[in-house]
């Protein structure tokens, strides 16, 4: 039954292949050529109609000719092309003896010679071959495209042929040196040929590879990424990218120039790393159409600058030196450090002392300043310096020391004054004032931040020699900022002050020998504070004459001469002794002596 009803269905009668039309060069005559059917069977060969419009594909058409020889594949046409009527729009039917049959249309042609297809982009693969994308051509009878390499005297160098109106996207898999997108900048064009064996112009808008280079800068600390310019899009290039590999990893974008631009300076590397770079261009009027260069390999060797050096700590020691401490990236490539030093601020610097820096490179460093520093004088700030083999310089932040000041403000009471101290990226805690009266030091007290001055009575330590050390220490946070990310507690302590106190000399007026007060049985001074060297207690009666001497100060007078008792009434005494702090100590006087 379906077979009954398929063979009740009418037939078709096929149309001739058109696929030359093609101006003949006198006259204005165009020639047509055609291939015939071969798979009309449907009634007798009647002859192929020949249409044509100079109004576009769209028409309308008229019938211009009619061929009644089944054989015959060409036809020309006479006077066609004016100056009005240069391109003319062709298509052909065939006519059978086939009532009722389907009558197709062959395809619709022109004579216009092809037209040069327009290249999209030219970009380079990351195995460093370059591929051409264009459009395929608006001329419908293109049946191929010739490749060429476009040369600097606007000549060309065909290298391939592609067939098919849609194959538009070649690569060149040559490996000629000259032609190595690694090596140069190519220039490729393309021409598109249609069926009459016609070939477009070449030399329409021909676009080129980039060809990029990479150089190491040792001292600079960077790689110069230089590149050509993308030529002939549309609209130009919008901007060009440069994308990086580190080490294997994927590829980031670093950063971009805008399309004046043709060069890069890469900074995001170590020295060692191993780089894989290439640059995008981008067209400005459509940023998804874009060109890749050539892929660059690289292993970047650079003087490798420390990512970070920070003093950590600046203190006094005991002998009045002054450690300071810093922290340093260990990867840098270093040389020497310069330690810098100021006695008035944090800008006017001298330097001290050139420091080679140890290998390895060590993550902290101590450095102890002895030579003509006195801290106990006033503060000093330090700054450390790093220089690497093309003396670039590296600052490290300024630390300044405490400097700590004693006198003895009245009888008994000292007086303290410090500054403040110091450091990059630190914030002071609290300060701990410290005394030492002999026992060895003991904290005292402990201040706020912003208090600068102490008072120290002295009155609960009259029995003891009278000298009294201090010290201030810092105690304060440090947090440093990444990449380095350290941070702790540390502490800071300035010059060691002493304050001697000078004797204070009690003399009585009168004593009672054999009386009933044994403290006033002898006579003799009472000196607080320090331990005098030299004593000498000398007794004298009225006419000048020596009755007593004595050089121990425990040891007093009696109030005998020679072991006999001397008559009640005054007496002169002369005092004499060395203080702690050399100063040479008198006193003279009357005593009076009671019965």
């Amino acid at each position: 039954m379906l077979g009954l009803v398929l063979c009740n269905f009418g037939q078709t009668v096929y149309a001739p292949f058109l696929y030359c039309a093609q101006d003949a060069g006198t006259n204005g005559n165009i020639n047509l050529t055609w291939g015939n059917p071969t798979n009309n069977t449907c009634g007798a060969f009647v002859q192929y109609n020949i249409f044509a419009s100079s109004n576009g594909p769209g028409g309308p058409y008229t019938q211009v000719a009619t061929i009644t020889n089944q054989a015959t594949t060409t036809y020309t046409l006479n006077s066609f092309v004016t100056n009005s009527h240069l391109y003319w729009y062709f298509y052909m039917t065939s006519t059978y003896n086939c009532p009722g049959g389907t009558v197709l249309s062959s395809d619709t042609i022109n004579n216009e010679s092809p037209t040069t297809p327009q290249i999209i982009s030219v970009t380079v693969t990351p195995n460093n071959q370059a591929v051409i994308t264009f459009q395929p051509s608006p001329s419908e009878q293109t049946t191929h495209y010739i490749l060429y390499y476009y040369l600097a005297n606007g000549s060309a160098s065909a290298w391939d042929t592609v067939y098919g109106i849609n194959n538009t996207t070649v690569t060149d898999t040559t490996t000629v040196s000259i032609h190595n997108p690694t090596q140069f900048s190519q220039v490729f064009t393309v021409a598109a040929v249609d069926s009459c064996g016609d070939i477009s112009s070449y030399k329409t808008s021909p676009q080129n590879t980039i060809l990029a280079a990479a150089a190491n800068t040792e001292c600079q600390r960077q790689v110069n990424i230089t590149w050509n310019k993308y030529k002939n899009w549309p609209q130009g290039v919008k901007q060009y990218e440069i994308w990086v590999s580190r080490n294997g990893g994927p590829f980031t974008e670093d950063g971009f120039t805008d399309s004046s631009i043709l060069n890069y300076a890469y900074t995001n590397f170590n020295t060692g790393d191993t780089l894989q770079i290439y640059v995008l261009a981008l067209s400005a009027a459509d940023t998804t159409i874009v060109s890749s260069s050539n892929l660059i390999h690289l292993r970047a060797i650079i003087v490798q600058p420390p990512a970070y050096i920070y003093l950590t700590n600046v203190t006094v020691s005991a002998n009045n030196h002054i450690y300071m401490t810093w922290t340093v990236d260990t990867i840098a490539q270093l040389i020497y450090y310069e330690i810098l030093q100021s006695v008035t601020d944090s800008i006017n610097y001298l330097p001290a002392v050139q420091l080679p820096v140890p290998s390895p490179l060590q993550h902290f460093q101590t450095f102890g300043d002895s030579d003509y520093v006195f801290p106990q004088n006033n503060p000093y700030y330090y700054e450390i310096d790093a220089y690497d083999s093309c003396q670039n310089q590296y600052i490290s932040g300024f630390a300044k020391t405490i400097c700590l000041k004693g006198d003895l403000y009245d009888y008994y009471v000292a007086q303290l004054t410090w500054n403040n101290f110091e450091l990059a990226n630190a914030t002071v805690v609290r300060y701990n004032l410290y005394r030492d009266f002999g026992n060895g030091f003991q904290l005292l007290e402990t201040f706020q931040p912003g208090t600068n001055q102490h008072f120290d009575s002295l009155q609960a330590f009259l029995n003891e020699k009278g000298t009294f050390c201090y010290y201030i220490e810092a105690v304060y946070y440090i947090n440093l900022p990444n990449p380095s990310g350290y941070h702790d507690t540390l502490t800071s302590t300035s010059n060691q002050v002493c304050i001697v106190h000078r004797p204070v000399i009690y003399v009585p007026n009168a004593f009672a020998p054999g009386g009933g007060v044994p403290e006033n049985t002898t006579f003799k001074p009472t000196i607080i504070y320090g331990s005098p060297s030299g004593y000498s207690l000398l007794i004298f009666n009225r006419w000048g004459a020596k009755i007593f001497e004595s050089n121990n100060p425990s040891v007093g007078w009696d109030g005998t001469d020679h072991g006999k008792e001397v008559e009640m009434g005054g007496y002169a005494y002369l005092i004499n002794f060395t203080a702690d702090d050399g100063t040479a100590i008198e006193r003279k006087g009357m005593v009076l002596l009671v019965r």
